[in-house]
């Protein structure tokens, strides 16, 4: 396709209004010409800026008033003043959200603007439409000057805006009369999109609806949608790690699902950006992938690296069933492709501290792999050439990452089945290669995770133990050569644990019966095993506060919070119903969020020192709470 066919079909192409084969034309051109794409992202701030007036319904005189009048007629170019308002017959009124409204043909419509694009594909939007009222189509028959464009949409825009103003006002002294919810603080419902730039500070962000939502940490303002209504989010985003001075990232990725495409978004909500690589060949449904092993490959490889500035993920653009790997540059926005060793599939790629290389699996055919990619000179490295035995032929690599020693950059994995884990491995690199992988454990583990703040600046593992086919005791290994297995608890049943971040403790739940155990935290160090609770529910797990010296958790009718320097415990949160998700704050040792399900739906902000709650939402959530500073 050349530019002036790309250009008749921008529109459709945003609305997702296309045949396959024209939108897989479109998104070629695209990714090679930089004047197309300026023109997208002009649609898109168009789209953005109609997106977010409100909704409302004018009486019928002032509708008719301004838009039967020459003036605004012959400026948005809907028709032709003159002979239209004289020869078209008028049309019997009809009831709109309770006001009597005149129809007439070629009149734009005020009502329910926001939101208006459709998610059927062959299907045009309202936003499509009201492209070309105001002059914004790209079609060669119907082009006018830029400057004209502009200024017809700034005066609609105004006209807009005005009338939404007078709803405004109305509406808000209507609520002033409304009761408010018996909760204090309470909220409305997320509602809007994009409505950023945010302010300064830090924010939590989670998935409601397969939309992601920001709210900030005062709760000053109610949650404010950051995703575009035609897409749905993908539950494997992510965040970038906090730079250096900062306590969260300032940066998301997430993969739409409907459209197989990656996005990046700033934290203060502006600059949702389409990766320009496809994740999947053209033509192909990407509901039909999603449950595949290949699916599975692609939702669960988005990683940023450390400092934030490469984000490498998977696809299978080629639609063979075997996946790439690749790198985005935040940088310059150009996509690289990791050159592989032969035919196969890669995945589960995990970044190097200093962000230079990237270690991921490489699977072809029945011998599964271990490679390491350096960005700085392009080279690959055989890290592991096979990770199944005969006795274990149906093993693969569990988790893979790398130890925070700069010094001596190594590799290490785990490698089983799900709930059976058999062996523990490292691998230094950059060492001329000489090296081998080296076993540091094995046995049969139903948990094994790593920690890199784990003893000795190294990182560690955590494993628990099978014994009889029922869970054990706990044991921990450092990521290093000849390291020595530490036992952390005798004779338990542990059914869950989890490290502390500063991987000095451990969490842990024995006994676990329906749901419910005995809730203990051991000291890594000096093997000190603490008992915190009975009756701790497994759904949502125990939260760690950032600086490791308190612990939150749910018995599923009450959240409660104790503080491992002082075993003291805080009376319940004044809280209803059960929690569903916990998580502390990023910067914050007395702030958490608390997502309840059932009857008292909704997500709080806590603060924990004066065990006051402000309820921010009254919809509950299905996925991840991750915070986010706008810097």
């Amino acid at each position: 396709m050349n530019c002036e066919q790309v250009e008749e079909l921008l529109s459709a192409y945003l609305d997702n209004a296309l045949a396959q084969e024209e939108i897989a034309g479109v998104t070629t051109h695209l990714q090679q010409c930089e004047r197309c794409r300026s023109i997208l992202a002009d649609f898109r701030r168009f789209d953005a800026l109609l997106m977010q007036l409100p909704r409302v319904s004018p009486s019928p005189a002032l509708h008719n008033r301004i838009f039967s009048s020459p003036e605004y007629l012959e400026l948005t170019g809907t028709f032709d003043a003159k002979s239209r308002i004289i020869n078209e017959p008028t049309r019997p009124t009809r009831s709109v959200q309770g006001h009597s409204r005149r129809d007439t043909p070629g009149r734009p419509h005020l009502v329910a603007i926001p939101g208006g694009r459709s998610t059927l594909p062959g299907q045009p939007s309202l936003l499509h439409s009201q492209r070309r009222q105001f002059g914004l189509s790209t079609s060669r028959h119907t082009r006018v000057s830029w400057g004209v464009q502009v200024m017809r949409l700034a005066i609609a825009v105004a006209i807009l805006f005005t009338i939404g103003a007078v709803g405004l006002i109305g509406h808000n002294l209507s609520l002033q009369q409304t009761s408010m919810a018996n909760i204090k603080g309470a909220i409305p419902p997320p509602a809007g999109i994009q409505q950023g730039p945010f302010p300064v500070g830090m924010r939590f962000v989670y998935l409601l609806n397969d939309a992601l939502w920001s709210t900030p940490a005062d709760g000053s303002t109610q949650p404010v949608r950051l995703t575009p209504t035609t897409v749905t989010v993908a539950t494997d985003w992510v965040v970038n790690p906090a730079l250096p001075g900062r306590s969260a990232g300032d940066m998301l990725a997430y993969i739409d699902l409907q459209h197989a495409q990656i996005h990046t978004i700033r934290s203060d909500g502006q600059s949702d950006t389409v990766v320009p690589q496809p994740l999947l060949k053209a033509g192909i449904a990407p509901s039909s992938i999603w449950d595949t092993d290949t699916g599975a490959a692609i939702l669960n490889g988005l990683t940023w690296s450390k400092n934030g500035n490469m984000l490498a993920f998977v696809g299978d653009p080629n639609g063979t069933g075997l996946t790439n790997l690749y790198i985005l540059s935040m940088d310059t926005g150009s996509v690289e492709m990791v050159p592989l060793s032969g035919t196969g599939s890669a995945s589960h790629p995990a970044w190097s501290p200093d962000g230079v290389r990237l270690a991921f699996v490489f699977t072809s055919g029945s011998t599964v792999s271990i490679m390491d990619y350096n960005t700085q000179n392009h080279g690959l490295l055989m890290i592991s050439d096979g990770v199944r035995t005969p006795a274990n032929s149906a093993d693969t690599v569990l988790t893979l990452d790398w130890s925070p020693d700069l010094d001596t950059p190594t590799i290490t994995w785990s490698v089983g089945v799900i709930g059976h884990v058999h062996s523990i491995w490292i691998r230094r690199v950059g060492v001329g290669g000489t090296e081998r992988p080296q076993l540091i454990a094995s046995g049969d583990y139903v948990q094994a995770i790593f920690s890199p703040a784990g003893h000795a600046g190294v990182g560690s593992w955590l494993l628990v133990t099978s014994i009889a086919g029922r869970q054990g005791d706990i044991s921990s290994v450092d990521a290093i050569a000849a390291a020595r297995l530490l036992t952390l608890t005798t004779g338990k049943q542990v059914g869950l644990a989890w490290w502390s971040p500063n991987g000095s403790q451990v969490d842990y739940l024995d006994s676990i019966s329906s749901g419910l155990g005995v809730l203990h935290v051991v000291n890594v160090t000096t093997g000190r095993d603490t008992l915190i609770a009975d009756g701790v529910a497994d759904e949502p797990a125990p939260a760690w506060s950032e600086d490791s010296q308190e612990l939150v958790y749910s018995t599923g009718t009450q959240t409660i919070i104790v503080n491992l320097n002082t075993g003291k415990k805080m009376p319940p949160l004044k809280l209803q119903g059960p929690a569903s998700a916990l998580i502390w704050s990023a910067n914050s040792t007395n702030q958490l969020v608390v997502a309840i399900s059932d009857d008292h739906q909704g997500i709080y902000l806590v603060d924990a020192a004066h065990n006051t709650s402000l309820q921010v939402d009254t919809q509950g959530i299905n996925g991840p709470i991750l915070w986010t500073e706008v810097p």
